[in-house]
């Protein structure tokens, strides 16, 4: 099993290991106050009585002056009883006037009284604490009791009872074997949580990870698409989020495409119903025509009803072509099969097929042919329908007395083919639609022949394939130019 930081088991372990040290050392540090504290009231409490039992063994201030040697004997005493008790003789305001440790030892000369009067005055067992004379906080318990001069309060015996020689072992405990036993107590129980919590979490988000697998799986097999490689690549959270977030995207762009091709679908059905009634009617109608009135027509009405209704016949013939082309087309079934071809040559036979016709509707076609034979490299079948596609569209548009131009050209991008002619033109609004399947401008000339609407989407889905861009360049009333490029062929050597 692979465990990595960003993993979701790793950071859960590692989560529940840093809030198992913090509980640790913070219950290892309530232990150590709450034990201190209680050692502090329960001396406090033990050695209430101590400071009248010194006070009381022999005066220590006599008429206004201070006993000196009551106070070195309470000294000597003290020293050999209980050498961490500190003992000291204040005034009333709080001032040291005599004691019984080092002098170099006492940095602060004035004791908060307070505290003293608030113990003497109380029978609360919580501990006071006084000032410590020899760093000044008030972090000390003592005992005390009032001193006499002739029956008059001249000032407090003031006892320490955690002195320097206690603040020092205390403090050394860092050191000792029994906290050096403790740390090692807590680190083997830290690993073992950490090793329980690896194993726990393994288990627990196993179907998770099995998830994230899945999905990732899924989205780079069947959606043919990776999730973003990150620094996060290893939390199943954030994998299962992007799949998530890019499956939507996914779903969302196919709903919307499904949604565009089922608008669309509608209306191929409704124009292709259209343009196949209006033909297959008129042309029903000539043949019922013929067979009711056959004995009845002249020749000259027979033949002309027959070439009525064969005009409709190769319309609904070239409407079905293009249907079926289009179709193939959109669905991504039309293989290219590319091959070096003079373009020059291509252009030549197709402007021979339609000499008869720009002839009959006295329009001018004409063309600027190169004398090289300019070789490209794409599919000579396609590329000729292209381009019966844009000459018909011209000739469609161009009244008679006009002139459609074919030019070919040398081109960055390889050979320029451009279709141009002075016909009715396109405003600028039909311009970005113009290679939608049925799509046809407003804009046509009274009885020019009616096209299907599908020649230039062909047009379009035909360069595509061939990824080539095809301009149109339009003003309304003026004609418009159509060009596109496609890539030279190899010169061998």
């Amino acid at each position: 099993m692979k465990i990595t930081f960003t993993s979701l088991n790793a950071r859960l372990s590692f989560v529940l290991l840093l809030l198992f040290l913090v509980i640790c050392v913070g219950y290892l540090a309530l232990v150590n106050w709450s034990t201190n504290r209680y050692y502090q009231e329960v001396t406090q409490n033990l050695n209430k009585s101590l400071g009248m039992y010194i006070a009381g063994r022999s005066p220590l201030i006599v008429d206004g002056a201070v006993n000196r040697k009551a106070m070195n004997e309470l000294a000597d005493l003290v020293m050999v009883v209980n050498p961490i008790v500190e003992v000291y003789l204040l005034d009333r305001d709080g001032q040291i006037i005599s004691h019984a440790v080092e002098e170099s030892e006492v940095n602060h000369k004035i004791v908060d009284v307070a505290p003293i009067d608030a113990w003497l005055n109380t029978n609360n067992p919580a501990a006071v604490f006084g000032t410590n004379p020899r760093s000044g906080k008030r972090d000390v318990v003592f005992s005390a009791w009032p001193v006499d001069d002739n029956g008059q309060k001249a000032g407090y015996l003031y006892v320490v009872l955690g002195g320097e020689k206690y603040q020092k072992m205390r403090d050394s405990l860092g050191d000792s074997y029994v906290y050096r036993l403790s740390a090692a107590g807590l680190l083997a129980i830290s690993l073992f949580a950490l090793i329980t919590a690896i194993i726990f979490f393994s288990f627990m988000t196993k179907p998770l990870r099995r998830l994230a697998r899945d999905m990732k799986k899924f989205q780079r097999e069947i959606l043919q698409d990776d999730i973003d490689k990150g620094s996060q690549s290893g939390n199943e959270i954030w994998v299962i989020q992007q799949s998530f977030s890019q499956m939507q995207q996914r779903i969302i762009e196919q709903i919307e495409a499904l949604s565009k091709t089922d608008n669309l679908r509608r209306e191929l059905v409704s124009n292709v119903s259209h343009d196949l009634r209006t033909p297959l009617a008129s042309m029903q109608g000539y043949l019922e025509t013929l067979i009711v009135r056959k004995n009845t027509l002249s020749e000259q009405d027979r033949e002309k009803y027959l070439k009525v209704a064969f005009s409709h016949s190769k319309r609904l013939t070239r409407l079905v072509q293009d249907l079926f082309e289009l179709g193939k087309l959109d669905a991504g079934k039309t293989e290219i099969v590319k091959e070096d071809f003079s373009l020059t040559e291509l252009l030549q036979d197709i402007i021979q097929k339609y000499e008869l016709k720009a002839e009959k509707k006295q329009i001018s076609l004409r063309a600027q042919l190169p004398n090289q034979a300019n070789v490209v490299n794409a599919d000579i079948g396609l590329i000729e329908r292209v381009l019966e596609n844009l000459i018909d569209n011209a000739l469609n548009y161009t009244p008679s007395g006009g002139r459609v131009d074919i030019a070919i050209g040398d081109s960055p991008d390889g050979v320029k083919v451009e279709v141009a002619d002075n016909g009715v033109g396109l405003p600028s609004c039909d311009i970005p639609r113009i290679f939608d399947r049925y799509f046809r401008s407003r804009h046509t000339l009274v009885g020019s022949e009616k096209g299907t609407g599908l020649g230039l989407a062909i047009v379009k889905r035909i360069l595509d394939l061939h990824q080539c861009r095809i301009s149109v360049v339009s003003t309304e009333g003026e004609g418009a130019s159509f060009s596109f490029n496609l890539p030279e062929a190899k010169r061998a050597g």
